[in-house]
């Protein structure tokens, strides 16, 4: 809509009453970039319509905001959020990826100083798993340098040390979601000969097995056409073993998303634990037993009922 009054007042001829330039001061923006502090500014990435009422009430059970929300939308599929505590805006945003009805949900802070029309979303954060490194390359450094290449590194998931033994190295990069997925890439360490590292992504939600774009599914590829078009086997090049588990933070103090962890429980501790649940499974096992006991009674009474001949 205010592109097609854009246009549209770009073929009138502007009157002099309407040329006039009205300055607006500190006092006219002042309540709106006080409650910005706790807006986001969010969008389905998806081809298809959001339904606003919708999208509130399952941002709502999925965030479950502790002081409410109010969910707006600004432009065509473009929406304002506002939290009642900016806690809540911190924890969302700290926990991206988000996904609505398995279709990725870019967001950023909010900014007073543009119209809607020129808000363009398109980056997110994702938690990337980096396979196939030699045991030397599982460092802090190692995950700048591979990660920078991919997008924005956030992060690298490794302790005060700067070494993280495992199957993977976990980077936090900030991805363009309008571009291809990035399967793996070359490296090369030391002077060595190169080989492949691949990745895989925590919290993937839907995407296109055909060209590994973010903003559609298979069935809406418009590459599907072409392969159809010509009839050639298709061969798909992304696959669901893109999608990595989501996995836990290496650092001592805390768990993944920044919460603490619990600190791990010693063998004596352990022992009453395994005896308290051996007995819970051991009754509930019980109880089956003489519930299919009685069970078996009723079905027999019933039976003996129905079938007894009529005197």
């Amino acid at each position: 809509m205010a592109e097609e009054l854009e246009e549209l007042w770009k073929k009138l001829t502007v009157t002099e009453a309407e040329d006039e330039d009205i300055k607006l001061g500190s006092k006219s923006t002042r309540a709106a970039k006080e409650i910005g502090k706790n807006c986001i500014v969010m969008k389905i990435l998806t081809q298809r319509t959001v339904i606003l009422e919708a999208l509130k009430k399952n941002m709502r059970m999925l965030w479950k905001p502790s002081k409410g929300m109010q969910i707006s939308e600004i432009e065509e599929d473009l929406f304002l959020v506002e939290f009642g505590d900016g806690r809540d805006k911190k924890k969302v945003m700290e926990m991206c990826p988000w996904s609505y009805e398995k279709q990725l949900i870019l967001m950023q802070d909010f900014e007073g100083e543009l119209v809607p029309k020129e808000i363009k979303l398109k980056w997110v954060p994702f938690w990337v798993q980096i396979f196939n490194l030699p045991l030397k390359c599982m460092t802090r450094e190692s995950g700048y340098e591979i990660g920078s290449k991919i997008g924005v590194v956030l992060d690298v998931d490794v302790p005060e040390k700067g070494v993280q033994w495992g199957k993977f190295l976990r980077v936090r990069i900030r991805l363009d979601a309008t571009t291809k997925l990035i399967r793996g890439k070359k490296v090369s360490v030391e002077g060595g000969e190169s080989r492949w590292v691949f990745f895989r992504y925590e919290r993937l939600p839907n995407f296109c097995y055909r060209c590994g774009m973010l903003d559609h599914g298979e069935k809406d590829c418009p590459e599907r056409k072409e392969v159809e078009n010509h009839g050639e086997e298709e061969r798909k090049q992304y696959g669901a073993w893109l999608r990595g588990e989501p996995g836990r933070s290496s650092r001592n103090d805390y768990g993944r998303m920044g919460e603490e962890r619990t600190p791990e429980k010693s063998e004596e501790q352990k022992e009453p634990e395994t005896e308290t649940l051996t007995r819970v499974q051991l009754r509930l096992k019980e109880n089956a037993v003489v519930g299919f006991e009685i069970l078996q009674e009723f079905v027999v009474h019933v039976l003996r009922h129905v079938f007894q001949p009529s005197l």
